[in-house]
């Protein structure tokens, strides 16, 4: 059941300047036209529309907006290569954020896969990709274009496999879910950090969050392409 708005308690925000993004207190909302649970969470009505709740534990790009994040590549018609997208989750709301753009989601387990497949069948701009995200080249001719990469890989050579579509697509900017403990289960985390920053000095490091206390030992990193203006 829907549940009003109660102007009283926390002031809501639009955020970076989207209607399709909303924060109330310590909540995050995605604008939807489907008025339909996606995976259990709530859906309230503010100025007209519905608006489906961002929880931080399910996805890891709220968890980032509530720790600070500034900076929002994903607008309204942007094209999103979504790495690592398991069943959907995030891909949801990221399909919300973007209503006129397309999302290209790619996983490669099929049980996901077929979850994922259900909400494509409801959502006109996902496109769910059946693939290994280390082989760019068997998907992209399905991919016309990337503004932003998006990456929630759990894989020791994620930040290769990173770079490996980063190079393919040549998008304006890209997310990358740091899990450190992927990577080295013993090593400290903020030394796999480091390296990584390292690794990744071909491009513009905007933003690196630290996802605790939601996700332990993840981070999320924002980068840009070397010669890209804001």
């Amino acid at each position: 059941m829907q549940e009003k708005i109660r102007r009283k308690s926390s002031q809501p925000v639009y955020l970076y300047g989207m209607k399709n993004m909303l924060r109330i207190g310590n909540k995050l909302y995605t604008r939807t036209s489907k008025n339909k649970k996606v995976y259990g969470e709530d859906i309230i009505r503010f100025e007209h529309a519905n608006y489906r709740e961002w929880r931080p534990d399910r996805s890891k790009l709220a968890a980032a907006i509530l720790k600070g994040l500034h900076n929002m590549p994903i607008g309204e018609s942007s094209s999103i290569l979504y790495l690592g997208a398991s069943t959907g989750t995030t891909v949801s709301h990221v399909s919300d954020i973007a209503p006129s753009g397309r999302i290209y989601a790619v996983e490669v387990a099929y049980e996901p896969f077929s979850k994922l497949l259900d909400l494509a069948e409801q959502r006109d701009n996902i496109y769910p990709i059946l693939e290994d995200a280390n082989l760019p080249e068997r998907y992209r001719f399905f991919v016309d274009h990337v503004d932003v990469i998006y990456q929630d890989i759990s894989q020791r050579n994620q930040i290769a496999i990173f770079k490996r579509n980063m190079d393919e697509f040549q998008p304006r900017s890209a997310f990358l879910v740091l899990k450190t403990r992927s990577i080295a289960s013993t090593e400290d985390a903020k030394t796999i950090l480091r390296k990584t920053i390292e690794q990744l000095s071909s491009y513009n490091i905007r933003e690196v969050i630290d996802l605790s206390p939601y996700d332990t030992d993840h981070y999320l990193i924002l980068v840009d392409a070397k010669g890209v203006r804001r």
